[in-house]
This record gives C-alpha cells, sequence and structure tokens, in this order.
C-alpha cells in the first residue's frame, strides 16, 4: 500500500513541479523513468537479499530506504536531483513487493496462495487510492512537499511492526544463490512459462505506467480542472482496487490465467469507449476509473501467476524477476508517452495505443493458459 502511495504521488505532484520549475510536462519523463529503473534494481536483488538475510531483514531494509529516499524527494530543486532520488527511493520499493508477496503466500494453504498473492499486490492500488484522496488536501494546505513528508514517514512507522509480526525466514533457501537462483527458474517444466510470464508482465506494465504516469497530465490537458488531476490518479487506482477486489472470486472459480483474459477484454473495450467518444469533463473520472478496472488488476495478477508457477524456494526470485520484466516495461510505457505528449498527441490517441499490447498481453494469456492446461493434463496421466 506505501509502495503504491509513493508512485501514485508522484504522477499528479509531477504537472505542479513542471509549472513550478518552468519546464514543459514532457521534461518530467526522467523522473517517471528512474523510478521505474530503481523499481527493477530493487526487484532483481529481492530474490538474493531474501535468501541471505532472510525475509524480515529484506522488508526492513526496503520500507527504510524507501521511507528515507521519499522524505528526501521533497527537498528536491530540480528535474536532476529529483529523477536521482526517485532511482534511489525505487530500489526499495522495487524490493518491498516480491517480499510481502512470497511471505504472504507462504504461510497460507496452497489452494489459498494465488488468491493471497493477488491480495497483497493489491496493495498498490490501494496506496494509489490513498495517494489521491490525500494529495489535494496536502498540498492545497502544506504544499506538494507534504505528500512526500507523509509518504516518507509511514513506510519508517512499519519497521517496528514488521520486527514485531514477520518471521525471521519463512522459506527454506535454494541450493546456491544468486545465478542459481536464477538459473533454476529456467529448470524442468519452468523454463516456457517463465518467458512467457516475463513477456506477458513487461507488455502489461508498458500500458500500466503509460497510463498511470501521463493521464493525470493528458486529462489536464483536456480541460480536467487542476484541482481535480489528483482525483484522476485516484479514480485510475480505486478502479484498479475494485477491479483486483472482484478479481479474486473469479479466480477461485476460473483460475488465473482465463480470469485474466477476460480483464484484457474488458480493458481493450475500456479504451475504445475512451478513445471514441467525446466526453464533458465531469466524465473523464468515470472512464478512468474503468480503464483502471480492467488493466490494474492485472498487475497483481501478474503477481498470482508467479506465485501458482514457482516453489517456496523459488518464489521470491521468481515474483522478484518477473516483477523486474514489468518494470523494464514500465520504463518503456512512460519514455513512449513523454513523446507522444511532447509531440502534441490527443489524450483519446494516447489511450487507443494502448489497446496494441492490451491485444498483445490477450494473445500471451491465451498460450499461458494453454500451457498450463498441458501441464495440469499431463500431471494427471503420470498420476
Amino acid at each position: 500500500m506505501l509502495d503504491g502511495l509513493d508512485t501514485i504521488s508522484i504522477t499528479f505532484v509531477a504537472p505542479r513541479l513542471a509549472a513550478l520549475w518552468g519546464l514543459h510536462p514532457s521534461a518530467m519523463a526522467p523522473a517517471f523513468l528512474a523510478t521505474s529503473l530503481g523499481a527493477v534494481v530493487g526487484y532483481l536483488i529481492a530474490g538474493r537479499v531474501s535468501a541471505q538475510l532472510g525475509e524480515r531483514m529484506a522488508m526492513i531494509l526496503a520500507a527504510a530506504l524507501f521511507g528515507l529516499g521519499t522524505l528526501a524527494t521533497a527537498w528536491s530543486g530540480g528535474i536532476v536531483m529529483l529523477s536521482v532520488l526517485r532511482f534511489v527511493t525505487s530500489i526499495g520499493l522495487g524490493a518491498a513487493l516480491p517480499v510481502a508477496v512470497a511471505v504472504a503466500s507462504s504461510v497460507v494453504a496452497q489452494r489459498h496462495r494465488t488468491g493471497i498473492a493477488m491480495l497483497v499486490a493489491l496493495g498498490l492500488s490501494t496506496g494509489g487510492v490513498l495517494a489521491g484522496i490525500l494529495g489535494g488536501p496536502l498540498i492545497a494546505a502544506y504544499g506538494w512537499e507534504a505528500v512526500f513528508h507523509v509518504g516518507g514517514v509511514l513506510p519508517l512507522l512499519m519497521i517496528p511492526v514488521i520486527l514485531a509480526l514477520i518471521p525471521g525466514r519463512i522459506a527454506a533457501a535454494a541450493p546456491g544463490a544468486g545465478t542459481s537462483l536464477v538459473k533454476a527458474l529456467f529448470g524442468p517444466g519452468l523454463a516456457l512459462p517463465t518467458v512467457l510470464l516475463w513477456t506477458f508482465a513487461f507488455v502489461i506494465f508498458v500500458n500500466a505506467y503509460a497510463l498511470l504516469f501521463w493521464i493525470p497530465t493528458l486529462l489536464q490537458g483536456i480541460g480536467l480542472p487542476p484541482e481535480q488531476v489528483p482525483a484522476s490518479a485516484a479514480a485510475f487506482a480505486m478502479g484498479g482496487l475494485v477491479g483486483g477486489i472482484v478479481m479474486i472470486f473469479f479466480v477461485a472459480k476460473w483460475g488465473i490465467a482465463r480470469t485474466l483474459i477476460g480483464y484484457a477484454l474488458f480493458t481493450i473495450a475500456a479504451v475504445l469507449v475512451f478513445s471514441l467518444g467525446h466526453f464533458a469533463p465531469a466524465q473523464l473520472l468515470p472512464l478512468v476509473f474503468g480503464l483502471g478496472l480492467g488493466l490494474l488488476p492485472c498487475l497483481s495478477g501478474q503477481s498470482g501467476i508467479s506465485v501458482a508457477i514457482y516453489p517456496p524456494a523459488l518464489r521470491t526470485t521468481g515474483i522478484g524477476y518477473a516483477a523486474a520484466a514489468g518494470r523494464i516495461g514500465s520504463i518503456a510505457g512512460p519514455a513512449v508517452g513523454g513523446i507522444m505528449v511532447g509531440l502534441g498527441w490527443t489524450p483519446q490517441s494516447f489511450v487507443l495505443m494502448t489497446a496494441l499490447p492490451t491485444a498483445l498481453s490477450l494473445v500471451l494469456l491465451l498460450v499461458i493458459y494453454r500451457v498450463s492446461a498441458t501441464t495440469r493434463s499431463g500431471a494427471t496421466a503420470t498420476a
């Protein structure tokens, strides 16, 4: 949740900082890219840190790093300093998620692991909702810095809670470390699912983060009042939260792959409605909610696929590397979005372009479903 709060906050603070520093909105792209790049580093090191120090210490280090980094962000004086601080902060943000998902999924029965993984990952959307709700009043009362003061203090307050509630080590360590853990992701029966999962994560993060980072700027450009810009981020995240909660029930009935196929189809429909219609500013927030409802749950669904694929000893590494593949997509998404904004693309054209990676993710999900069905059939025949 605190990860999501921090990530969403920069999206609606960015237009204000661009105006304050006399920059075009597209000039904020380096800060967005640094956020994603730092998260990639965090995802990649999460498994190794957990294997060496245990999950509890990994969570403490992650919370301390992104808490202190977020506090320091409040003193940014320009785009270079902001980008450096976002990179450092996001290393902690990236390391936090795979460890949290792995811990939660390791202490419940097998049949609940996918749902629990998705529930924990939904904290990202919950944090986005909080950021949108709190952002406007905080900025109005205390300035943009207050968003980062709150976002920095809360993770630091979590550290004693982690010490009290999280065991030192949840899962037995896999043989070897570092390279051995990564090679194990391509072991017997895991190579093809790993490749498919990484590709799906990359594509879906391209989509989600292009919209996540640029939709507040886009909506302000088509008439949304500046005071409602934080609410647009909250609407997008709230859609993801509602869609994610509903998804947990669908997963129990249909399984993770078939459920995500349905969500991808819904996302394509929402994109077409937004892009091909003409709407008043008052109608924009419900449309943004619909986009989040279809797209953002696929991010937590990616964690659900990871938990379903990997055994406990590889789970943190598997979740982390899949998330890293996704975050590489999240680097490409805001970068391409920044180019499109700089070239003057209309918001409708911008959103319409997201239908292409959504369609590709749908194809990948169909293949993942087919592969998983074949694996289950083979296992049944062997038994």
